[in-house]
C-alpha cells in the first residue's frame, strides 16, 4: 500500500486536493484545527470548507468567467463543486450555499471515505514530509508559515479581506422593502429602495464612520473584488450608485438599492451584498440601520476583516505547485495568491493531481491555455514579476473574442475534458 499523504487544512483546497486523491484510490490524511478558539469572530464551524467571507460562489453561467471555471471543475468532477450544488439556495444566477448544510456535507464526504484518515489539531513541522500539500489558507499556524518562508527564502506578500455582516430576516421591515430579482428574474433577494435624499444621508455616515485598522506597518492592499464598502464609497457616489447598489434592473424611481442575499436554505438569515465591512461593530450598526427596512436589523454576525499571506509563486513553485527547493511538497489555495473559493479548488484538484502523476511517475502539463483553468494557473505560475491575488476573468484568456463567450466557453470545455483525461490514464 502506497504511503499516506498527508494534506494540511481542510478548506476549500485541501478538501479537494483530499477528494482528488481519495478518488484514485491512494491514501489521504487530512490535517484540520477547526474549530479553533483563534478563529472567534468567524463562524467557527467543525466542517470543511467552510466560506468566511461571503456565501456566493458568483454567477453559473459560462459566458461568465467564474461560470466557465465551475464548468471546467465540473468536467474534471470536483467534489466540493458537487457538494456547493446540493447545499445551494436561492440566489438568481449565482451559486450561493447554506454555509452549514455546504461545510458539514464537505467533512461527511471526506469521513465517509475509507482511504481518508482525518486529523483534528494544528500542523507542525513534523507532519511535512514527501508528498505533503500544504494547503492552509489565511489562517495558517506560525510553524506552517515559518516553514514556507524558510524553504522559499522569502517574506509573503499580504491582502486584506473583509466580510459581509449577515442580519436576521425576522427584523427587516418589509414594509419598506421587496423580494425580487433584477429584471423579474426571479424572487431571490430582499432589496431595500432608496430616494435620493436617503442615499446621501447613508452616504456621508458610511464614508464618515470609525474604521478597524491594522497596525501601522500594514500597507492595507485590498482585493479588489472584495474591497469594504466604505472604501469603495471613497471614490464617490457614483461607486456605490453604478456599483452595488445599483437600481438597474429596478423601478426607475429608485435612486439606489441594497440587496440582500439569503444564507441558509430557509432563508431566516440574510447577508447583505456588496457590503463588506471593516467599520467598528457600533458604527456597523449605526450605519446599517440608515437602510431603509433595516432599521431594527438584527446583526447576527459582523463584518470583520483578516490579512490573507500569499507567496511569491512563480518564483517559489514549479508547474505542478511543488516547492522548488523542496521535492515533494506541494502548496495550494489562496496562499498561492488565487483569490476566490472556487479559484482555491482548482488548486486544490490541481495538486491533487500532481502528486497523483508524480506517485504514477507520470508528466503533468498546465491545462490548456484556452480553458480559465489553464488561464488562470499560468497566472500564478508563470507571470514574469510578483503577482497580486488573482481570481477568474476573461482578461486571463489568450484566445479570447468578447463577441462570441459562448463559442470560446464551449471550446474551454471541450478542451478540459480532452486534458483531464489524458492527464488521469
Amino acid at each position: 500500500m502506497e504511503e499516506r499523504i498527508n494534506v494540511i487544512g481542510g478548506g476549500f483546497a485541501g478538501s479537494e486536493a483530499a477528494l482528488t486523491l481519495s478518488s484514485f484510490g491512494l491514501p489521504v490524511k487530512i490535517i484540520e484545527k477547526r474549530p479553533d478558539p483563534s478563529m472567534s469572530h468567524f463562524n467557527n464551524s467543525s466542517g470543511f470548507a467552510y466560506p468566511v467571507c461571503s456565501n456566493s460562489f458568483k454567477s453559473v453561467e459560462i459566458k461568465n468567467a467564474h461560470g466557465l471555471l465551475k464548468g471546467e471543475l465540473s468536467v474534471m468532477r470536483s467534489s466540493v463543486l458537487k457538494e456547493a450544488i446540493k447545499a445551494k439556495v436561492k440566489a438568481g444566477k449565482a451559486l450561493a450555499v447554506d454555509r452549514d448544510i455546504f461545510s458539514a456535507s464537505v467533512r461527511k464526504n471526506a469521513e465517509n471515505r475509507k482511504n481518508i484518515e482525518l486529523a483534528k489539531r494544528d500542523a507542525g513541522r513534523e507532519d511535512i514530509g514527501e508528498n505533503t500539500i500544504i494547503a492552509t489558507g489565511p489562517f495558517s499556524s506560525d510553524a506552517i508559515l515559518n516553514y514556507i518562508k524558510k524553504k522559499t527564502g522569502k517574506e509573503f506578500f499580504h491582502f486584506i479581506d473583509s466580510v459581509s455582516p449577515i442580519i436576521s430576516r425576522e427584523s427587516i421591515n418589509f414594509n419598506k422593502c421587496f423580494i425580487a430579482s433584477r429584471y423579474n428574474e426571479g424572487t431571490d433577494y430582499v432589496n431595500c429602495p432608496m430616494t435620493r435624499d436617503e442615499f446621501d444621508v447613508f452616504y456621508d455616515a458610511l464614508i464618515n464612520a470609525e474604521k478597524v485598522l491594522f497596525d501601522d506597518t500594514d500597507k492595507e492592499q485590498f482585493f479588489s473584488a472584495c474591497m469594504p464598502v466604505e472604501e469603495v464609497a471613497l471614490y464617490g457616489k457614483r461607486a456605490l450608485v453604478f456599483g452595488i447598489m445599483k437600481p438597474i434592473g429596478f423601478d426607475k424611481k429608485y435612486f439606489a438599492v441594497v440587496q440582500l442575499r439569503n444564507e441558509n436554505k430557509n432563508g431566516t438569515m440574510l447577508n447583505i451584498v456588496g457590503f463588506q465591512t471593516r467599520l467598528k461593530w457600533g458604527e456597523q450598526k449605526r450605519v446599517i440601520s440608515m437602510i431603509p427596512g433595516l432599521e431594527n436589523a438584527k446583526i447576527m454576525r459582523y463584518g470583520v476583516m483578516h490579512r490573507n499571506p500569499y507567496i511569491d509563486s512563480p518564483f517559489c513553485l514549479g508547474e505542478n505547485l511543488e516547492l522548488k527547493s523542496e521535492n515533494g511538497i506541494f502548496i495550494a489555495g489562496q496562499i498561492t495568491g488565487s483569490e476566490g473559493y472556487m479559484e482555491a479548488v482548482l488548486t486544490g484538484l490541481y495538486a491533487g493531481l500532481s502528486v497523483y502523476c508524480k506517485i504514477k511517475h507520470k508528466e503533468i502539463t498546465l491545462p490548456p491555455e484556452t480553458t480559465m483553468s489553464g488561464s488562470l494557473l499560468r497566472y500564478i505560475l508563470r507571470s514574469e514579476k510578483p503577482i497580486s491575488p488573482m481570481n477568474a476573468n476573461f482578461g486571463l484568456l489568450k484566445v479570447y473574442n468578447k463577441k462570441d463567450k459562448i463559442f470560446f466557453a464551449k471550446k474551454a470545455l471541450r478542451d478540459i475534458y480532452k486534458w483531464y483525461n489524458e492527464t488521469t490514464h
